[in-house]
This record gives C-alpha cells, sequence and structure tokens, in this order.
C-alpha cells in the first residue's frame, strides 16, 4: 500500500486518523498519533514508512472481523485482509461494479469517479442545477447542458462540458458529502474544518452544499462500524490520488 499512501500530507493522515479512531475500535490510535507525530517533526522516509506500515496495519484490520483477524495472528498469517478486497467490498456496498483490473490506486480512483458521476446522475435536476452552480457555472449554461443530457452523464462529456476543475469539484462535492452522511455529520465537520485550515487550495470549493444534498444515501444501508470506516476511508484515498493527478502534492 506504499503506492496508495504515497500522495498523502500530514492533513491527509489526521483526517484518516480522525476517520479510524474510536472508543469502539481495537486499532492503536496512540500509536499512530505517535508515528505521525513523529514523521511531522523529522520528514525521514523510515519514518514515513514506519507509519504507512501502521496505517496499513489498522485499515486492513478494519476491514477484518475481529475474530478473523485473531485466528490469522495467531496462527502465523499475515492478520487483516487485502486491501485489494476492502476496495472491492466498498465498491459493492456503494453499489458500483468493483475493477478486477489495475493496481489498487487505479482501483480507487475508478471508484471515486464512478460512484461521483452516477451519485450525481441520481440527485434531482434541481440538485443537479445547483451544485453545478455552486461549482461556478452560469445559471443558463447548466441548465442547458442537464436539458441536453436528459439525465445521463459520463464523466467525459462532463469534462467536455465543464472542464477538468469543475468536475472535480464535483467530485469532491459527492465524496465529502458521501463521507459526510457516513461518519455523522458532527465528526464530518470537525474533520472538514481540519482540512479547510491546512489545505484550503483543495477543499475550498466544498462547502454547505456537499452536505444538504441528497448525496450519500448509502449511509442508511451501512451495516456496521467497520464498513462506516473502510468506506471513508476508502474513498478519501482515491480523492487523494485523483489530487496528486492534478499535479499538487505537499510532503511532510
Amino acid at each position: 500500500m506504499q503506492d496508495v499512501f504515497s500522495p498523502l500530507t500530514p492533513p491527509d493522515y489526521h483526517f484518516l486518523l480522525g476517520v479510524i479512531e474510536g472508543p469502539a475500535s481495537f486499532t492503536e490510535d496512540g500509536a499512530l498519533r505517535t508515528l505521525l507525530a513523529a514523521a511531522e517533526e523529522d520528514d525521514t522516509e523510515a519514518n514515513r514508512a514506519t507509519l504507512n506500515a501502521q496505517l496499513e496495519r489498522e485499515i486492513r484490520y478494519l476491514g477484518s472481523a475481529d475474530v478473523a483477524y485473531l485466528f490469522r495472528y495467531v496462527m502465523g498469517r499475515e492478520p487483516g485482509v487485502p486491501f485489494s478486497e476492502i476496495i472491492r467490498d466498498a465498491a459493492k456496498t456503494l453499489k458500483i461494479k468493483p475493477s478486477s483490473l489495475g493496481t489498487e490506486r487505479e482501483m480507487l480512483e475508478t471508484l471515486v469517479q464512478e460512484y461521483a458521476t452516477r451519485q450525481f446522475a441520481d440527485l434531482s435536476p434541481e440538485e443537479q442545477q445547483q451544485l453545478l452552480e455552486s461549482l461556478g457555472v452560469e445559471r443558463d449554461r447548466a441548465a442547458a447542458f442537464l436539458k441536453k443530457s436528459a439525465g445521463v452523464f459520463a464523466l467525459p462529456t462532463l469534462i467536455q462540458a465543464f472542464g477538468t476543475l469543475v468536475v472535480n469539484g464535483l467530485i469532491k462535492t459527492v465524496i465529502f458529502g458521501t463521507i459526510g452522511k457516513i461518519i455523522g455529520h458532527q465528526l464530518a465537520m470537525r474533520l472538514f474544518n481540519f482540512l479547510w485550515s491546512r489545505l484550503p487550495w483543495w477543499v475550498n470549493w466544498i462547502g454547505p452544499v456537499a452536505w444538504t444534498l441528497s448525496i450519500g444515501w448509502t449511509a442508511l444501508d451501512i451495516q456496521g462500524p467497520a464498513s462506516r470506516k473502510t468506506i471513508p476511508i476508502v474513498l478519501y484515498l482515491g480523492l487523494c490520488s485523483l489530487r496528486e493527478k492534478e499535479g499538487v502534492r505537499s510532503g511532510l
């Protein structure tokens, strides 16, 4: 998973830790916080590798049942499920056909793009109009596009109509909105405000629309505390991977 973690900045690690930690979890939150502090204080390849290894362990732990995890550990096998399996499970829960090809990063990116596109298509015409306008698209232009599309949307079509910047904003709005519905409004706003204070250039378009549109319906369908953590983690990692493709990344 080193490649999956390569786009992460310190605020991203803090965001993921905020999703992971909790009183009902057996994850080693304190260890993650300590390793992150060490990596921020001394940005070395060794410190980052140690942090990433612990983060991978916690994510893979969340993706497997406690009993199965303990069995693997006792039997001397690698504990936790493969990350690719966690991605496929998240895709199935989000009702997206899981990718069976490509690297884990490519699987993440495909999941995020397909999910965001479909969620946009599932919005009411009024909500679609509202979202496009919130991203800076002129009212008449947005209305003309929606009328011509007749409810059928594809990522290339959206990019051709509005450009990469607007589409990236649309994807972020949908993904953050879904994460917020899954982890709860209070935690979502705390983590989002933290990102705003540290990465304003990345989340400057994510405003009230992300929390008010009827996105994130999956929150009602997700069963079990583990999935309520692994799905937001998968979606966020996919966003970070797409962000790096935009050519913007800061180190520890």
